[in-house]
């Protein structure tokens, strides 16, 4: 027990000393990490140019991963992507969404991963932001 609360303490004190990262870089890695453990494939990626986004990447296998300083930057990001990509337009691809940040992917990638991450998926079909 009392084993217990010196790693409690510890790992409190890291979180206290580190504090949760809002460097974008950062969280585009462990938003990567997330996807690839969830069952998403992403072996090697690239920077992208996306608009009203600190950090986004696209993975050698197709996914992109973008993440975003607000909520609105997001919903924005969103609307733009449902009316102008031509894979979300063809129904091939869809988006998985929470707060700051978002992957583009095929419905079968995105079904598979999101139990794991969570969040709303955007499509032709499916909500908006």
């Amino acid at each position: 027990m009392h084993r217990l609360a010196a790693i409690s303490i510890v790992c409190v004190g890291v979180i206290g000393l580190t504090g949760c990262s809002t460097n974008p870089t950062v969280q585009l890695d462990n938003l990567r990490e997330r996807f690839v453990a969830a069952g998403g494939v992403c072996s090697d990626w690239g920077p992208i140019d996306a608009p009203l986004a600190p950090a986004a990447k696209t993975c050698a296998e197709g996914a992109a991963l973008v993440v975003f300083e607000s909520t609105e930057d997001r919903a924005d990001f969103i609307k733009s992507e449902l009316e102008t990509n031509e894979q979300i337009r063809a129904r091939t691809h869809v988006i998985l969404s929470n707060d700051t940040w978002l992957v583009l992917d095929t419905l079968a990638s995105i079904v598979r991963v999101m139990p794991a991450l969570g969040g709303m998926i955007s499509g032709r079909n499916g909500a908006n932001p």
